[in-house]
């Protein structure tokens, strides 16, 4: 029947561990690997999205033990720990931003963890929130076009070895540089954008692979 899609083709994926002990979080994903999961995705987090005064067990089963909404590991470290313990699983940011992390750190962050994994990273992305940039002492306006020229960085010096100018709104590059291959010639890590808008959603078209 055309257009039904083979269940075999179907990829899982799970969330990655967030809180303390870290031993968990590695246990976890090597549990995640052994069950069969094709992925496992970290948030990019400082701030939870539950408040505090209705943090209880009855709202979330997590708060018996947890005592804050508010407990994240870093994504990117713990991405690059879990990446030394599995050898099939595919890992990624479920999602980072561009607002506390420049863009060409972002570049040259996946493309190292793409080195550590051996070629399993994911880069998810989306226009970042209120509450994880705002309490920070960050702005947060025109996520949609901060988040489009981002990605163009990202994909400029990633294609491009030599010195690269970029002129946007809101960063500007002057011979800067990023040398560094990805794990296999030409294969740089896919960009899965998180989009729900019209805006976002031509943005992830242009210039996501996902």
């Amino acid at each position: 029947m055309g257009g039904v899609m083979d269940v075999h083709e179907l990829k899982v994926g799970t969330p990655g561990t967030i809180l303390p002990p870290f031993e968990n979080v590695v246990k976890n994903a090597r549990r995640a690997e052994e069950l069969g999961y094709d992925s496992a995705w970290w948030p990019d987090h400082l701030m939870g999205g539950i408040p505090e005064s209705i943090w209880t067990p009855d709202v979330a089963e997590i708060a018996a033990y947890q005592k804050s909404p508010h407990t994240y590991f870093d994504a990117l470290t713990t991405i690059a720990a879990v990446a030394c313990s599995t050898s099939r699983l595919l890992l990624g940011t479920s999602v980072t931003e561009c607002f506390r992390r420049h863009p060409a750190m972002l570049a040259q962050a996946a493309l190292t963890l793409d080195h550590i994994s051996r070629g399993r990273f994911i880069l998810g992305i989306g226009a970042g929130e209120y509450e994880n940039i705002e309490p920070y002492g960050i702005r947060y306006e025109k996520p949609a076009s901060r988040l489009e020229e981002a990605l163009e960085i990202i994909r400029l010096l990633w294609e491009n070895k030599g010195k690269v100018d970029y002129e946007g709104e809101f960063w500007r590059l002057k011979d800067a540089v990023l040398t560094l291959e990805p794990y296999r010639e030409g294969c740089y890590p896919p960009i899965w954008v998180a989009a729900h808008g019209e805006k976002t959603m031509r943005i992830a078209g242009r210039l996501g692979d996902g």
